[in-house]
């Protein structure tokens, strides 16, 4: 398993396990949603994150607008990085789903999960360290987004195909910071 896979693994299970922390709310983050459906495969389905959690587009430094972000529920864990939210670079994205292998009669401490990634960022967008987790790999799986922004909203829709062939669909819905 990939250093990625592994930490998104780790980090799904750790707030599968971890208590609920009440959090602050900023008016911004309300409403703030994402979905990804599998389309073949044992994990088929639909996978829903929280309206709760907070995903916002911003400009870090000099680079354009853009939205990188880690969700999670209860079987799922999704990380999106798209490095500019322009029509222009709209089918750069890394689209990372982690699904728990919730089997039953499974022992809690042998947990499981299956990673699917699409990856069409160019190695000239991404930062050194994204350059070196995937030295291994480059792009994988093929991509294509819809953006539609909207009263400060950021829609980001996406179809496409992992490198072994899953089929992926979802959308992100995200807050312009400020």
């Amino acid at each position: 398993m990939n250093p990625r896979a592994k930490l998104l693994t780790t980090v799904l299970f750790a707030l599968a396990a971890a208590p609920a922390l009440p959090q602050a709310e900023s008016p911004a983050a309300v409403g703030s949603t994402a979905s990804v459906t599998v389309g073949t495969g044992p994990y088929k389905g639909k996978y829903d994150f929280a309206p709760t959690q907070a995903c916002v587009i911003a400009a870090f430094g000099k680079r354009p607008m853009g939205v990188s972000v880690v969700l999670s529920s209860t079987s799922a864990s999704l990380s999106i990085d798209m490095p500019s939210i322009d029509e222009k670079h709209a089918n750069e994205i890394q689209v990372v789903l982690v699904v728990a292998d919730q089997r039953p009669g499974q022992s809690p401490k042998s947990k499981a999960s299956v990673t699917y990634e699409i990856d069409t960022r160019p190695d000239a967008v991404l930062e050194p360290y994204q350059k070196a987790e995937r030295a291994n790999k480059g792009m994988s799986g093929k991509a294509t987004t819809t953006l539609m922004q909207q009263n400060g909203r950021v829609l980001v829709s996406f179809s496409g195909e992992t490198k072994v062939g899953v089929k992926l669909d979802g959308e992100i819905t995200c807050h312009k910071a400020g």
